[in-house]
This record gives C-alpha cells, structure tokens and sequence, in this order.
C-alpha cells in the first residue's frame, strides 16, 4: 500500500508533501535515522498520524514514544495511538541492579540501576519519538537511582540496536527544533545531524517543515511564534510582538490576571520564567482559591517533581489531590555531617490520593506518602534532606545490610524513602510545561522583570530580550496554548524602533559640520565582478564575505594593487595583495555571523614590502563604501518580489515590505527594491512624482538612519508623505 493513500483527504502543504517523500523513500531504503524537524503549526501531527496509520496498514511493527508522560497523552489526544514515555519503553522496573559506591554501612553513597530493557522484537521495528528536542544526552541521574547509563539519547540508540547490522530498525525523530533544548543543553542532540554524526556515527536522512498550513495562518498565536522562530533562525532578535488583539492574544495587567485567570473555561496553565514567580503565584491562586495559607487540600492541582517507579508517575506529570490527610508525621533526624558535627533536619510526610492521567488519559489513583519539605522547598532536596532520609530509613530498619537483596527490597519499596515529590502546579516554569499543551495559557515575562512586573531591570534590554535563549524560551511558552494567549507584561519592539527619519538638508548640515565627504560609490554585480570572485572562489560565498572582498578589490584596483590570495581558515579570513614585485599579506577576522572585524594583522610569511603592508592599511581606512547592487543575481530579490531564502535569512527586510505596503494608498506604489550591504533601497512613484529613500540598518537587524537620495526625489510634497509613512511604522512599535 502506497503512504500517500492515507493522505488522500487532506490537503498537505509543499512543505508537508516533501517532508512526506523523504519518510517514504527513508522507510524502503537502508538508511537508519530520519529527523523530521517542524515548526508550531507547519503540520508536524498530520504527518505522525499517517505515518503511523500507514505502519499499521502494511503490519510493520513500530513503537510511538515522546521524553515525558505529558507529551505522550498529548500525541494519544491528536492522534488517536497509544504512546509511551521512553522510559517506560526502554527500560526494566521489573529489577534493579546496585551499583556499589561504598563498603561504609552508614555511607549515604549508594545507587540503583534500571537497566535497558531486553527485547526480543526491535529486530525490525520502526520507533518514532515525538517532541525529540527534550530528548537529552547528558549524564542525569536522580538522588538514589539511574536510569541505564545516565545518558537517554545514548541508551534509547543502544536499546533500538540502529548501530548493529544485524537488525533493520530505524529511529525517526520529530521536534520542533526552535523550543527549549533540555536543562543544561544548548542545543537538541536528537534534531542534530551532526551530532549524531559525530557522536554516534550515525548518517541521518533530514527534512524540516515551515510553512504554516492554511487553516492556522489566521491563529495570531501561530503568527506571532513564526516570528519570534524566525528571529532564532536568522539570529536577528530585533522583533518581539505579542500585542493585544482581542481574538486571541490579550495583555491583561498584573494585577487583573487573577479575575481573567478564573473567568477562563477549559484547560489552563501559568508559565513564569522565574521559580520565585512560580512559588509566588501558586500561593496568590491557593490564597484565592482556599481562602488563607491552607496546607495542601482535595482539588488542588499539583505537579510531580520526580520519577517514582513503585507508584508508576513520572517527573513533570500533572495530578489533582483527591485527599489529603489532616495530620502528617514528623520526625527530627540527627547524624553527623562531614566536618564532623551532629546536624538535625526535621522531615514531614503528608498521606495523600492522587488522581492521575494515564498515557491514554484515562483517570488512575495513586495514593501515598508526599514530602512536604519538597513541597514548600526549592525544586531538589537539600544534601541534608537527601541524608535525613536515607538515615530515617536506617534508623527503622537497624537489622539491615547494606548491599543485600533484603536492605534493596526494602529501600525500593517504603513508603517513607520513595516518598512522592510534588509541587503546586497552577503555574510551572516553561521546561515543566514543554510537551504539554492547553486551551489557554498564562505567560509572565518575568525574565528580568521587578516583583511587581511593572518594568524591566536596566540590564534586561541586553541580557533579557535580545539573545537566543529569551527568544527560544518565549518560542517554547507562546506555542503553549492552542486557543488563547494571556501575556503579562511581554516586551515589544521592532526592527523601527530606532528608526530616524534624515532629512537632505540636514544630513548635508552635518557633513558640513563635521567636514565630513560621506563618500560612497555603487556598482553592479555585473559580468566583470562576478569573474573577479568567481577568479578566488568567491562565486557562491555568503554575502558579507563578498562585500568585505568587494570592497577591499574597488579600493585598490585604483592603486594598482591586485588581490593574488584568498583563504578561510575558521574565522580567519587571509588576503595576500601585490604590486608588481612587493606582495603583502593580511589576516582579518570575522564571526559565526559573517561579520568582520575592524582590525587586522599582517602575515609575516606572505609579505615582502612593510611598505606595501603600510600603504595597503592607509587605504583600508580611509576607503570609499562600496555599495554592491545585486539586483542582477539570480539569489537576490528582483523589483519587489520576496523568495523564501531571504525570508528566512533577514526576515525584518519582509517585514520592511510588507508594513510598508500595508500603510501605503493607492496612488503610491513601490516601483523597485536595491538591496545594497546594511541599506535597501526604495523607488516610490505616484503619478509623475518620484522618490528613492535608502533605509540603513545595522548588523543586529535595526533600522536607523532613513535617508531620501538627492535629485532622486523631484516632490517634496511625497516626500513628506513617505516620511509619515515611516514615522508612522516606528510609532505603531514600541520602543526598546
């Protein structure tokens, strides 16, 4: 059966339709990974769902699995198929292996194994993880067991035996590669072909999916994550806009969240960044909910903070508290710490009945001890607390061992040491809420906000907003919610907001002012300079490697000076330049970003004239911008038609265009578009009336100086509407 047949009823984007080619030919071939990498609303779920509809039409044995058992009851929920937690899929409950740390019988230096499980049928079985970006390669391990080596995305290779040429299972991966990569990684390890290439020599078949299907490309939601997405992509943080619009993205202030929060029906949550904030609103909410401070009560919604085996719940599971018994058990528990001293920690246990969500969502009852020193603690127990427990145990059961099968059977199963670990869950920090999604969502950006949430602290505009890390994590909570977005006290900016409109005279004023020329010259990616760097290699580098050489090679062709050597060694770029028999060599330096630095070094082994070397630095900088005009490439845009590549690459020059285009009347259109380093170039026309206005930008993506060309605006009365135009763009943003 052909997998297309099970996609007959829908209508699949380009983006989808690919993505769906490459799966098929991956499945008939030999190839053992696949990553299928998709963005909020690109279709990622369609795609899972006949996929898996088509392994069950032709009997193929397969395994759905995401990181955590919120995500997998959200796949269960979208497609209908049963999935697990790799966890629970990979490895054993059924016995635990010690793994000896010390022969001292009071040493708190113990630890048990779960070890990969032993299946007999991944011979020829195809295992799909859902939500891969939270999937870890990192040695974690909690305060008294492991799972496998400690090492998931390791364990998870090693159990599906891809490496093995004995057996033809495959791994495909899917993830949204723009969310939060797991705590104390800053990438996905399994969305990274080259780390899987590198780390695991595994070759990895590839396909990503952006393109946003045409029923959602009304959700503002969606809207506003392709943005803020694109900005991870393109590494341009210069647009953040999650302004009110009253459908289905609303800005209620701080201290109206509460009465919003309430008045909403259907599946919620609350996403801080900050643990204090998310301690802090927990208690406003139980404080509105409960009256006073109470202890924990029945229908409180709590969050489970780590793996329990015995009781079958997982880390970052939700539940609701059926009962909860008034009266807790208290015990002082004295030892002596390492320097030798008697140290007493108080433990508390509460008795409580749980109701869980299963992985196909159906309601389970889980009763047992909770700590409440956990509860109202920070996120992990004190090295203390971890001790006091393992001392209470001892302290109960004198007559065991350490190392026997009796000491582990009883260690596994009281109720006291595998006590249940929860945290109030009516607002959880984002990696809690990765996985998950609900109905609406409550988003605090209290990433370098005061207590109050009425203002940013001074270093957040460089620290808080524009970098990756803010961006992937307001990525992750904004796509959170699938009907209605609440966000309290979000920045808003643009790539405008620095926008200054110049006016002729005045920028004349100012040359004049500062005797400054302001020299400049254009040329056209013509034949001639296409040979030139087609003469070094140059023909298909980035752009910015073009201008930097460019500009250089104008310079000095009019001195005579010829460029003989180019080399990119890292980032090091190196020039050798000659005239007739003195020769000089430079190195500069440039960064992931393609952006050179200032300053440059000579190279002592290709330079034969200091005085070379010294004139070629006094030309260096003093030299004319060279403005390369590429309208005649094939890869850049022609007139005012955008391709996807730029798009992506600079989105804030779409942007440009598009607010443009919307502000403008009829009568004035845009007639050209010259896309020149650090400036685009505009011709607008209305009637007879003419105007080409240069709109400079920085290397961070923000506009500044807006500047109307001289003689190439023959209306002043144009100019004056274009100039509203602009100012209107910059006011309509908020300011940085």
């Amino acid at each position: 059966m052909n997998i297309f047949n099970h996609f007959q009823h829908i209508n699949l984007t380009t983006d989808q339709s690919n993505a769906l080619e490459l799966v098929d030919k991956f499945l008939n071939s030999d190839e053992r990974v696949f990553i299928l990498q998709g963005y909020a609303g690109s279709g990622k779920t369609t795609l899972l769902k006949g996929v898996v509809d088509y392994l069950q039409s032709i009997q193929k044995n397969y395994e759905l699995m995401a990181p955590t058992g919120r995500a997998a009851k959200v796949i269960n929920q979208k497609t209908g198929f049963e999935a697990t937690t790799i966890h629970k899929g990979i490895y054993s409950f059924d016995e635990l292996k010690e793994i000896e740390q010390s022969k001292e019988e009071n040493d708190i230096s113990f630890l048990y194994q779960f070890e990969l499980r032993n299946n007999t049928d991944v011979y020829d079985s195809i295992f799909i993880i859902d939500e891969a970006s939270m999937v870890s390669d990192i040695f974690s391990e909690g305060e008294f067991f492991r799972f496998g080596s400690g090492h998931l995305l390791n364990d998870l290779i090693k159990f599906a035996r891809i490496q093995e040429s004995t057996t033809t299972s495959k791994i495909i991966f899917i993830g949204d590669p723009a969310q939060l990569p797991p705590i104390g990684m800053n990438f996905s390890p399994a969305l990274d072909t080259n780390y899987l290439l590198e780390a695991y020599k595994l070759k990895v078949q590839f396909a990503e999916m952006k393109e946003v299907k045409r029923q959602d490309a009304e959700n503002k939601i969606l809207v506003a994550a392709k943005n803020i997405r694109q900005c991870l992509t393109s590494g341009y943080f210069n647009d953040f806009n999650l302004r009110e619009n009253n459908k289905d993205i609303f800005n209620p202030r701080y201290e109206n969240f509460l009465d919003t929060y309430k008045s909403q029906k259907g599946k919620k949550i609350i996403i801080c960044y900050k643990n204090k904030t998310a301690l802090d609103l927990n208690r406003v909410i139980r404080n509105d909910k409960f009256g006073d401070d109470l202890t924990i009560q029945p229908t409180d919604t709590v969050i489970i903070g780590s793996n329990n085996y015995k009781l079958d719940i997982m880390n970052g599971e939700f539940a609701v508290v059926i009962e909860s018994n008034p009266v807790v058990e208290t015990r002082k528990i004295s030892f002596y710490n390492k320097g030798g001293k008697t140290q007493s920690v108080q433990l508390t246990w509460r008795e409580v009945k749980l109701l869980v969500p299963d992985e196909n969502g159906q309601p389970k009852n889980v009763s047992g001890y909770m700590l409440e020193n956990y509860l109202y603690g920070d996120n992990m127990l004190k090295p203390e607390e971890q001790r006091a427990l393992y001392v209470d145990f001892k302290n109960r059961h004198p007559k065991l061992k350490k190392g026997t099968e009796e000491f582990k059977e009883a260690i596994t199963s009281d109720k006291y040491f595998n006590c249940i670990k929860l945290k109030y869950g009516y607002v959880v920090t984002c990696h809690k809420a990765q996985g998950g999604e609900w109905e609406n969502a409550f988003v605090f950006w209290d990433r370098g906000a005061q207590s109050n949430f009425d203002f940013y602290e001074l270093e957040q505009d460089a620290n808080g907003k524009t970098n990756a890390d803010f961006y992937r994590w307001a990525y992750t909570a904004v796509t959170r919610a699938s009907k209605k977005l609440f966000c309290i006290n979000p920045p808003s900016f643009s790539s405008f907001s620095k926008m200054v409109f110049v006016n002729l005279e005045v920028q004349n004023a100012f040359n004049e002012l500062t005797n400054q020329k302001n020299e400049s010259v254009e040329i056209n990616l013509d034949d001639e300079v296409l040979m030139v760097l087609e003469n070094v290699g140059l023909q298909n580098a980035d752009i910015e490697v073009q201008d930097h050489f460019l500009n250089l090679w104008y310079n000095l062709k009019k001195q005579f000076i010829d460029i003989t050597g180019w080399k990119k060694l890292a980032y090091e770029i190196q020039y050798v330049f000659r005239r007739e028999e003195q020769t000089a060599g430079f190195k500069f330096w440039i960064n992931g970003k393609n952006k050179f630095k200032t300053n440059f070094q000579q190279l002592p082994g290709q330079t034969n004239s200091d005085e070379l070397f010294n004139v070629i630095s006094e030309i260096i900088q003093n030299s004319i911008k060279v403005y390369i005009n590429r309208n005649t490439a094939e890869s850049i845009l022609n007139k005012v038609t955008f391709d996807v590549e730029l798009e992506e690459s600079n989105p804030f020059l779409k942007n440009l265009f598009d607010s443009i285009n919307n502000i403008l009347h009829s009568e004035v259109v845009i007639t050209d578009i010259i896309h020149l380093n650090y400036r685009e170039r505009y011709v607008f026309e209305k009637g007879n009336s003419i105007c080409t206005i240069d709109f400079e930008y920085n290397d961070q993506g923000f506009f500044g100086r807006i500047l109307p060309l001289e003689n190439q605006c023959n209306d002043q009365a144009l100019v004056s509407k274009l100039k509203l135009i602009i100012e209107n763009l910059k006011t309509n943003s908020y300011a940085i």
